[in-house]
């Protein structure tokens, strides 16, 4: 909204400057003040882009009005009016940096060029705003989406994470893992969900094929809210998508290195990587159905997905994008996923130490085990064997 305040003590020469701002095309709000003091109370409550005040006023003038708003507002353009006799002391007007003088009386037609050039600089640093928050969503969507597989954020992108005390996260996928179909239905949905959660923290939406999960950066986490929250986003997806709605929780944490085990966590309670269980392994290409069989063979060691394709003489990254499309997982994110199934089948039918079940599923460091096995089943090790929840 394109805003303009008019300043001085004058009404006689105050309303008719306002009276043609009014009537300009573009003019959203005129606004008017009596003196200068008058004029700083509205820019407190308006954002006011262009000021055309008198240069002698009581009380504050012209020049000090506007060497103060050049200090607090630095973005809005102002301009003083001032009289032939007045000129050399309009002059000084340049050591505040204002954007020009106005003369006695004001014609139309100058008054419209002041407005028109105002009203384009605004329009320039609106749409360069608005292009740079564009393109800075979609760079943080990128990164908390390569966050989520495990790819570490560049250290000079640590600047685009908002402020935070803890992050939560919640995937939502069709009950049967189907498709969420065209790409302008996904954005749609992204949309949306970005909308819901917003009053929450800062969302950021990231869309798989089957599956969208909001990652929630807050600085005050309200559970209650985001439990209410995501009901209601669940809804809404059935409503607009006329299909059953499953969601995964993620949990929530204080450390950004947690987001993709939190990922897994919601993908297992989404039914992700029940493959095998679902009867639809035979549908997988033989090269993952050899894949999933050596995870099988190997979790218990460092079963490299390199080494898997060295031997098969297949292309890595082929391979590791050919995996994620299939199994709606990485290869990473499914090791580790049976790696802590086997731990959790250990933990119930075995007496083994915590730190031999994390030896046995191919973890060295009791300390990162425990960590990783509560972040993702979200009980530790011990409390799981017990089946009772750490309070």
């Amino acid at each position: 909204m394109f805003t303009v305040l008019v300043v001085d003590d004058e009404p006689n020469v105050r309303a008719p400057v306002r009276r043609m701002l009014s009537q300009m095309e573009g003019a959203d709000r005129v606004l008017e003040a009596a003196d200068g003091k008058q004029a700083l109370e509205l820019l407190k409550r308006h954002e006011v882009h262009l000021v055309i005040t008198d240069i002698r006023m009581p009380g504050m003038d012209g020049l000090a009005l506007a060497a103060t708003i050049r200090g607090r507002y630095p973005d809005t353009e102002v301009y003083v009016l001032t009289g032939y006799a007045e000129f050399e002391y309009a002059q000084r007007a340049v050591e505040h940096r204002v954007s020009g003088y106005l003369l006695k009386p004001l014609s139309r037609h100058k008054l419209a060029e002041v407005f028109e050039a105002a009203s384009r600089k605004y329009r320039l640093r609106r749409h360069s705003y608005q292009v740079n928050t564009i393109r800075s969503k979609a760079l943080l969507e990128k990164r908390v989406h390569d966050l989520l597989h495990g790819v570490p954020l560049p250290q000079f992108d640590e600047g685009l994470i908002p402020p935070f005390e803890r992050i939560a996260l919640i995937s939502f996928s069709t009950k049967d893992l189907r498709s969420f179909g065209e790409t302008s239905v996904r954005s749609f949905i992204r949309n949306g969900a970005y909308d819901a959660f917003c009053r929450l923290g800062v969302p950021v939406v990231c869309m798989e094929e089957r599956l969208v999960s909001i990652v929630l950066f807050a600085v005050s986490f309200d559970r209650e809210a985001w439990d209410r929250q995501t009901a209601e986003t669940s809804a809404w997806m059935e409503d607009k998508l006329r299909l059953p709605i499953r969601t995964g929780c993620g949990g929530s944490t204080r450390e950004l290195a947690d987001l993709s085990l939190m990922y897994i966590r919601s993908m297992v309670k989404l039914g992700f990587t029940e493959v095998s269980r679902r009867g639809s392994e035979a549908r997988l290409s033989p090269i993952v159905r050899s894949l999933l069989d050596y995870v099988r063979s190997e979790y218990a060691g460092s079963a490299l997905l390199a080494d898997f394709a060295e031997a098969r003489q297949v292309n890595a990254n082929y391979l590791s994008n050919l995996f994620h499309q299939e199994t709606g997982m990485t290869y990473t994110q499914y090791l580790t996923h049976y790696r802590l199934t086997e731990a959790k089948r250990l933990l119930r039918e075995t007496n083994l130490r915590i730190y031999e079940v994390c030896a046995l599923t191919g973890y060295r460091d009791p300390a990162y085990f425990s960590r990783l096995f509560k972040t993702v089943v979200g009980l530790s090790p011990n409390d799981y064997r017990l089946g009772t929840p750490n309070t």
